[in-house]
Protein backbone atom coordinates (compact mmCIF):
# COMPACT_ATOMS: atom_id res chain seq x y z
CA UNK A 1 0.00 0.00 0.00
CA UNK A 2 3.00 2.16 0.71
CA UNK A 3 4.38 1.80 -3.27
CA UNK A 4 0.77 2.54 -4.48
CA UNK A 5 0.83 5.93 -1.90
CA UNK A 6 4.28 6.67 -3.54
CA UNK A 7 2.93 6.42 -6.70
CA UNK A 8 0.27 8.77 -6.33
CA UNK A 9 1.63 11.19 -4.64
CA UNK A 10 4.54 11.36 -7.44
CA UNK A 11 2.04 11.53 -10.23
CA UNK A 12 -0.35 14.20 -8.68
CA UNK A 13 3.94 16.09 -8.46
CA UNK A 14 3.86 15.40 -12.22
CA UNK A 15 0.53 17.10 -12.89
CA UNK A 16 1.01 20.25 -11.20
CA UNK A 17 4.28 20.38 -12.75
CA UNK A 18 2.69 20.38 -16.14
CA UNK A 19 -0.20 22.80 -14.76
CA UNK A 20 2.82 25.37 -14.12
CA UNK A 21 4.36 24.76 -17.57
CA UNK A 22 1.24 24.58 -19.98
CA UNK A 23 1.23 27.90 -18.18
CA UNK A 24 4.07 28.78 -19.38
CA UNK A 25 4.23 28.18 -22.12
CA UNK A 26 0.66 29.51 -23.07
CA UNK A 27 1.70 32.77 -21.63
CA UNK A 28 4.73 33.06 -23.78
CA UNK A 29 4.02 32.06 -27.13
CA UNK A 30 3.48 34.77 -29.34
CA UNK A 31 -0.43 36.02 -29.66
CA UNK A 32 -0.71 34.66 -32.81
CA UNK A 33 -0.03 31.41 -32.03
CA UNK A 34 -2.33 31.27 -29.28
CA UNK A 35 -4.98 32.86 -30.60
CA UNK A 36 -6.64 29.20 -32.20
CA UNK A 37 -6.44 28.01 -28.37
CA UNK A 38 -8.12 30.43 -26.84
CA UNK A 39 -12.16 30.20 -25.58
CA UNK A 40 -14.58 31.95 -25.41
CA UNK A 41 -14.53 32.93 -21.75
CA UNK A 42 -12.20 35.60 -22.05
CA UNK A 43 -8.96 36.41 -20.87
CA UNK A 44 -9.88 36.96 -17.65
CA UNK A 45 -11.75 33.98 -17.09
CA UNK A 46 -8.95 31.95 -18.25
CA UNK A 47 -6.82 33.05 -15.91
CA UNK A 48 -8.92 32.51 -13.16
CA UNK A 49 -9.70 28.76 -13.66
CA UNK A 50 -6.33 28.10 -14.96
CA UNK A 51 -4.46 29.63 -11.97
CA UNK A 52 -7.30 28.07 -9.75
CA UNK A 53 -6.82 24.64 -11.13
CA UNK A 54 -3.15 24.82 -10.53
CA UNK A 55 -3.41 26.26 -7.64
CA UNK A 56 -5.51 23.25 -6.24
CA UNK A 57 -3.91 20.43 -7.80
CA UNK A 58 -0.19 22.23 -6.96
CA UNK A 59 -2.01 22.38 -3.41
CA UNK A 60 -3.01 18.85 -3.57
CA UNK A 61 0.08 17.14 -4.39
CA UNK A 62 2.39 18.81 -1.74
CA UNK A 63 -0.05 18.89 0.80
CA UNK A 64 2.98 18.31 3.11
CA UNK A 65 3.97 22.10 2.14
CA UNK A 66 2.84 25.47 3.26
CA UNK A 67 0.20 26.45 1.89
CA UNK A 68 0.86 29.94 2.27
CA UNK A 69 4.64 29.40 0.40
CA UNK A 70 3.05 28.01 -2.48
CA UNK A 71 0.04 30.45 -2.73
CA UNK A 72 3.22 32.85 -2.34
CA UNK A 73 5.27 31.02 -5.21
CA UNK A 74 1.97 30.92 -7.51
CA UNK A 75 1.67 34.46 -7.12
CA UNK A 76 5.12 35.24 -7.53
CA UNK A 77 5.08 32.66 -10.92
CA UNK A 78 2.33 34.52 -12.19
CA UNK A 79 3.76 38.51 -11.83
CA UNK A 80 6.99 37.11 -13.27
CA UNK A 81 5.21 35.54 -16.29
CA UNK A 82 2.64 38.66 -16.78
CA UNK A 83 5.79 40.34 -16.99
CA UNK A 84 8.07 38.32 -19.63
CA UNK A 85 4.78 38.53 -21.57
CA UNK A 86 6.12 42.24 -22.73
CA UNK A 87 8.85 40.76 -24.39
CA UNK A 88 6.49 38.14 -26.41
CA UNK A 89 5.34 39.47 -30.00
CA UNK A 90 1.40 40.12 -30.04
CA UNK A 91 1.19 39.69 -26.28
CA UNK A 92 0.13 42.69 -23.53
CA UNK A 93 0.75 42.42 -19.77
CA UNK A 94 -1.74 43.81 -17.67
CA UNK A 95 -2.28 43.95 -13.66
CA UNK A 96 -5.71 43.39 -14.25
CA UNK A 97 -4.61 40.00 -15.87
CA UNK A 98 -2.37 39.52 -12.91
CA UNK A 99 -4.79 40.10 -10.34
CA UNK A 100 -7.08 37.56 -12.19
CA UNK A 101 -4.59 35.10 -11.87
CA UNK A 102 -4.18 35.92 -8.21
CA UNK A 103 -7.27 35.94 -7.70
CA UNK A 104 -7.72 32.28 -9.63
CA UNK A 105 -4.57 31.62 -6.90
CA UNK A 106 -5.97 32.40 -3.68
CA UNK A 107 -9.69 30.35 -5.03
CA UNK A 108 -7.66 27.28 -5.51
CA UNK A 109 -5.94 27.42 -2.40
CA UNK A 110 -9.36 27.87 -0.95
CA UNK A 111 -11.08 25.15 -2.38
CA UNK A 112 -8.09 22.79 -1.34
CA UNK A 113 -9.10 23.71 2.34
CA UNK A 114 -12.35 23.11 1.89
CA UNK A 115 -11.97 19.59 0.32
CA UNK A 116 -10.01 18.90 3.25
CA UNK A 117 -12.19 19.58 6.04
CA UNK A 118 -14.81 17.83 4.23
CA UNK A 119 -12.89 14.76 3.85
CA UNK A 120 -11.78 15.52 7.57
CA UNK A 121 -15.32 15.69 8.66
CA UNK A 122 -16.11 13.03 6.74
CA UNK A 123 -13.55 10.46 7.86
CA UNK A 124 -14.39 11.49 11.86
CA UNK A 125 -18.05 11.05 11.17
CA UNK A 126 -19.21 8.14 9.53
CA UNK A 127 -22.23 7.68 8.40
CA UNK A 128 -25.09 5.98 10.48
CA UNK A 129 -25.64 3.41 7.57
CA UNK A 130 -21.90 2.19 7.34
CA UNK A 131 -22.23 -0.52 10.35
CA UNK A 132 -25.39 -1.67 8.85
CA UNK A 133 -27.78 0.40 10.98
CA UNK A 134 -30.60 1.03 8.51
CA UNK A 135 -33.19 2.31 11.17
CA UNK A 136 -34.77 5.58 9.96
CA UNK A 137 -34.46 6.73 13.57
CA UNK A 138 -31.11 7.26 15.91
Amino acid sequence: MKVTGALFEGSQRVAAWCCLAAIAILSLLPGATVAPVRTSMGGHAEHLLAYAATALITALAYVDHSRFKITLALILYAAALEYLQRYSPGRLSSFEDFAFSATGIMLGVAAFHVVRNLRARHANNPSRFANGDMRSSP
